[in-house]
């Protein structure tokens, strides 16, 4: 198949002279010619003047008329007048001309045709009504006609007054006039556009005949709602009729195969298209181009651009479109020069399709210099254009370059809103994004699902389930938590704020639950503390058909690790092995987080030497799992390779180094890899390498050079750094510190029992019964109930919990048996009891491994 080469020919209107003895050679009259007929001829020179570039001759007309004194008497002059001011888009002038029209020339509908028809192109859809009901109130107007209520009919829709356009759809089938496919075509598409597909099916179904337009508006009805099946069916009797589909109708079809990626019906779509010779319609051929691209099929969609005339902007914004999806941005930027080259000018379209790909370092390089390209050109910022500038400036890391581009925006929309509150969540900057929320509430913007969506990472990022709460009501007002990217946000942000319950209880409301979803909720319960839970909900989505992906690997990974459970985890190993799919890099880091929280060092790093590829996160895996059991050489040595082979070491690096240091007692070593942190590598020391450090001197007994390090902090420490002194106090018996530590914990996390528990024991051990029954009275005044916490034991590849004091075991006699039989072997060896080392250290996740 190839397109024919293709010229744009442009028919120019122009003005026939009339016959002698007027001769309109320029633009001026001859008063002679005036003279001869000056009604006909002036009225057959205005109905020349048809658009806006022949408004001076109108204007010369008019006031000819005038002079002539033709203004006041002929009626179908004036008339026509009010239709030249409409074509020329002069609607004041129009609405002039007509109210100075005779109480006579009111009596026919020609004028106020004109002027509804005027009024509703300039978008002043109230006006239009307005005059529409004055034609009705006038005391010699005319019935409306055929050519009234296509554009009364557009006015309603417009405004969405639907109540009003029944009104007026009662009206002309009581003139007889909704038989006609002007007005039929209005009113299906009016109820279409308003949901009303009923309505327009019936409408649709009372036309007594039907041409292609009337069958286009009633599929395209169907399309727009989602009713893509009844939209085929449609197609169907249409091609049974007599009527051929034309390019619209083709067009609109393949956009649906092009949303859908259904290469199937795209290819039979374009069977038709070159059955009924509409290949080489432009409209066809770009949508042709974009459903081969979005279907991943690239060369089909190059072989159609190659055939297409190139000198089309569509065209050109097609397959750069078509590249970037895909992910040839390459390609897409050489496209954009080449299109420069043939002449074409990229538009705002262009250059919104282009800048989502550049989101990488040299991404950032290459997106400010079409920022560039922008301004040096004068391209039109629309909405779209600045919330991808902004979405770019953001994912690159660019705040300022954002703000900046947000601030130089003449307008604001909801559209630009939830762009600048993506890039504020993205970015760590959660009051901002709330600050912007408010401010859009403050313009009178009504917030999008997009914008509820983007809003509830900011609640769950600060744990602000309050405003969570009332945009979940918002959202339910509004109908929003149909739409799965809602309910996703809702789910993470309920589980972030530690509700677990009414994450779960979102999650199992939703009819269709996708991948993403199901990876939400698997993840919450993961991070929350509850590992079986999220396995369970594993084995249910492999049950149900869902195809799982590296991050539900990675998830699930994880929950074996936090058990831990290295039977589930090789499970898991060998369904990566095994499976459908490919670990990536995540999902091999996660197993060797997995194996080396397991206990199982070797088989850590064999699932490490075995990677084909690896980066930070893997390298840092590793390290985590040696420093995790005190092997402070071996990670040291570990970090050395990594420098060889050429990645660099981060936060995260050091802080398993320094915790690796902490539980294998090397003081002066986790103090040089600090040191080296902030002064070699330049790396700023956070929240966790302080709290580190505080555990590093606090395990060694240095108690003093631990609260030095915590005073000195640039930050005020949180309760981690806090709670590691305290339970080297325990360990130490150092009371007043523990004293100090207690009472900022008390301050910082009211509702830990953990920490009331820890100062309890501390002061029982020291004899201060007073400070066990001050802190008593603190728990009770505060309603803080202790948790117990509970041990568990792997046997037999299956998990058996103990609280104290247990007896809801099955073999639990046989267990306490045993129990005391072991107490009594380990007196005769001389074991003494130390039960103030035994006592709980503090409660986490409301968990306590003892």
């Amino acid at each position: 198949m190839r397109f024919p080469q293709r010229r744009l020919l442009i028919r120019r209107v122009e003005l026939t002279p009339p016959p002698r003895p007027c001769c309109l050679r320029t633009t001026t009259f001859s008063t002679t010619a005036a003279a001869a007929s000056p009604d006909r001829r002036l009225l057959a020179v205005l109905r020349g003047c048809v658009s806006p570039s022949h408004l001076p001759l109108g204007l010369q007309v008019h006031a000819r008329a005038v002079t002539a004194g033709l203004h006041a008497t002929d009626t179908a002059l004036q008339t026509r007048l009010v239709g030249m001011y409409v074509l020329a888009r002069r609607f004041r002038d129009a609405v002039a001309v007509f109210s100075s029209l005779p109480r006579g020339a009111a009596g026919c509908s020609l004028p106020w045709n004109w002027l509804i028809r005027g009024l509703t192109m300039a978008g002043d859809y109230r006006s239009a009504l307005l005059f529409y009901l004055k034609m009705w109130a006038h005391p010699s107007a005319p019935l409306p006609d055929s050519h009234t209520f296509p554009y009364v009919v557009k006015s309603c829709a417009a405004l969405g007054a639907i109540a009003l356009g029944r009104l007026v759809h009662r009206t002309a089938r009581t003139l007889g006039l909704d038989g006609d496919m002007f007005v039929g075509s209005a009113l299906i598409k009016m109820y279409a556009n308003g949901g009303l597909l009923w309505d327009a099916r019936q409408v649709f179904d009372g036309m007594a005949e039907r041409d292609c337009v009337l069958w286009n508006v009633m599929m395209d009805g169907y399309v727009k709602a989602g009713n893509v099946s009844s939209a085929v069916e449609l197609f169907g009797d249409m091609r049974v009729s007599d009527c051929e589909p034309n390019f619209a109708t083709l067009a609109c079809f393949l956009s649906v195969s092009a949303t859908e990626s259904d290469l199937f019906s795209g290819v039979q779509l374009h069977t038709l298209a070159v059955k009924y010779g509409l290949e080489s319609e432009v409209a066809v051929a770009n949508t042709l181009v974009s459903m081969y691209a979005k279907c991943k099929c690239l060369d089909d969609a190059w072989k159609l651009f190659g055939l297409m005339p190139r000198d089309d902007l569509v065209s050109w914004n097609g397959m750069i479109s078509g590249c970037v999806q895909n992910g040839l941005v390459d390609q897409a930027l050489l496209l954009f020069c080449d299109m420069q080259k043939s002449g074409i000018r990229p538009d705002s379209v262009t250059l919104v399709s282009l800048l989502p790909a550049l989101t990488d370092l040299n991404g950032f390089n290459q997106g400010k210099e079409l920022h560039g390209y922008i301004v040096r050109n004068c391209v039109h910022m629309d909405v779209f254009l600045v919330s991808a500038l902004v979405d770019i400036y953001f994912k690159c890391r660019a705040v300022r370059m954002a703000q900046s581009v947000y601030d130089s925006s003449k307008a604001i929309d909801v559209v630009i809103g939830s762009t600048m509150i993506s890039g504020y969540v993205l970015n760590g900057m959660s009051q901002e994004a709330v600050k912007m929320f408010r401010y859009l509430l403050e313009q009178g913007i009504r917030p999008n699902a997009v914008v509820i969506a983007s809003m509830l990472p900011a609640c769950a990022s600060m744990a602000a389930m309050k405003l969570g709460q009332e945009l979940h009501s918002y959202a339910l007002k509004n109908a929003y938590e149909g739409r799965c990217y809602v309910e996703s946000a809702l789910m993470d942000m309920y589980a972030k704020c530690g509700k677990l319950d009414l994450s779960h209880y979102i999650f199992s409301k939703i009819s269709a639950k996708d991948e993403v979803t199901w990876n939400s909720m698997i993840s919450s319960f993961a991070q929350n503390g509850e590992p079986e839970e999220a396995l369970n909900l594993f084995r249910e989505m492999c049950m149900e058909g869902v195809k799982y992906s590296n991050v539900t690997i990675s998830s699930v990974l994880s929950a074996c690790a936090s058990l831990p459970a290295i039977y589930y985890g090789k499970e898991i190993h060998g369904v990566v092995i095994k499976g459908p799919i490919r670990a990536d890099l995540f999902a091999e880091s996660a197993l060797i987080d997995m194996y080396g929280k397991c206990g199982n060092l070797e088989l850590a790093h064999r699932v490490f030497e075995a990677m084909p590829e690896k980066n930070e996160v893997s390298w840092n895996s590793i390290i985590a799992s040696y420093g995790a059991y005190g092997l402070v050489k071996e990670s040291v040595s570990l970090l050395r390779h990594m420098q060889e082979e050429g990645f660099k070491a981060d936060h995260v690096t050091f802080l398993a180094l320094i915790s690796a240091c902490a539980h294998a007692g090397q003081v002066q070593e986790g103090l040089r890899l600090f040191q080296c942190m902030t002064e070699e590598y330049q790396i700023a020391p956070r929240m966790e390498h302080f709290a580190c450090m505080v555990d590093l001197y606090s395990r060694a007994g240095k108690l003093d050079k631990a609260m030095e390090l915590i005073i000195d902090m640039p930050f005020k420490p949180d309760a981690g750094i806090w709670g590691a002194l305290l339970h080297a106090c325990r360990v130490h018996h150092n009371v007043e510190l523990a004293e100090i530590a207690s009472q900022e914990l008390f301050k910082l996390d009211p509702h830990n029992s953990g920490y009331y528990v820890l100062m309890s024991n501390i002061n029982a051990v020291a004899g201060r019964w007073d400070g066990v029954s001050k802190v008593r009275r603190i728990m009770k005044d505060t309603k803080v109930q202790k948790i117990p916490g509970y041990s568990w034991v792997d046997v037999n590849n299956t998990s058996h919990l103990f609280v104290a004091a247990d007896k809801s075991h099955p073999d639990s006699e046989d267990i306490y048996m045993s129990l005391k039989s072991l107490l009594l072997e380990l007196r005769e060896e001389g074991y003494i009891p130390m039960p103030d080392l035994c006592c709980p250290t503090h409660l986490d996740n409301n968990n306590t491994e003892n």
